[in-house]
C-alpha cells in the first residue's frame, strides 16, 4: 500500500509541475487548477493527474481540454 501511495504522490507532483510550466503559474495555483477541474468534472484527482502527465509523454494524449477555456487561458474555475 505504501508504494502505491508513493506512486500516486509522484504522479500528482509531476502533473502540478506540468501545469505550472505550461500555464506559467505557481505550484499552488497549479494544484488548485488540477483539484478544481477534477471536482468540476466528477473525475478522480489521480485520474486527471495521470492524463496531464500522459500529455507530456506521448503525442497521442494531449493535455485534457477541460484545463483550458475557449480563449486559451487556464480554467481557474474548471
Amino acid at each position: 500500500m505504501g508504494m502505491e501511495v508513493g506512486v500516486r504522490d509522484a504522479v500528482l507532483e509531476h502533473a502540478r509541475g506540468v501545469l505550472a510550466e505550461r500555464f506559467g503559474v505557481a505550484i499552488g495555483t497549479a494544484d488548485k487548477i488540477l483539484r478544481d477541474c477534477a471536482r468540476a468534472q466528477g473525475q478522480g484527482l489521480n485520474e486527471l493527474a495521470a492524463a496531464v502527465v500522459a500529455s507530456c509523454t506521448t503525442d497521442s494524449a494531449p493535455l485534457p481540454r477541460r484545463l483550458y477555456t475557449n480563449d486559451g487561458e487556464t480554467n481557474e474555475a474548471a
